[in-house]
């Protein structure tokens, strides 16, 4: 319902059930208050990230959350570039994919050890990344 904060957490599957992403949503999020919206969140296979469908255009301040603690490993190439899984993990940002496989990094919010996070302007693909 528009006028209602709302945090969405998606998790792993069993048997760990752990967090994988938090989106919120503020009160503010969306123009019509007491209207009903409709969000769909989907897992992108293969990646750290998710697809998400709004049935209305959010106002600025959603927020998506990844947390990365439980399956976090550098892949070869990350290694090759940062030389170090902490210097990897400092470069990780929250992009949104854009046709033609680009991806747009989104500035970083605060958020804890283990997560990175962004403002997100709506529906669209989002999965962790870190520049080449």
């Amino acid at each position: 319902m528009a006028g209602t904060p709302r945090v969405i957490v998606m998790r792993h599957g069993p048997p760990e059930n752990i967090v994988f992403a938090r989106i919120t949503f503020p009160a503010t999020s969306f123009a019509d208050s007491g209207q009903l919206v409709n969000v769909e969140l989907r897992p992108r296979p293969g990646v750290y990230g998710l697809d998400m469908t709004i049935s209305s255009p959010p106002r600025p301040g959603v927020i998506v959350v990844f947390e990365f603690s439980r399956y976090f490993s550098a892949p070869a190439r990350a290694q090759e570039v940062y030389r170090s899984n902490a210097a990897f993990e400092r470069a990780l940002a929250v992009g949104r994919l854009l046709p033609d496989n680009y991806i747009e990094l989104l500035p970083s919010v605060e958020s804890e050890i283990d997560e990175v996070g962004a403002a997100v302007s709506g529906a669209g693909s989002y999965l962790v990344a870190a520049p080449q």
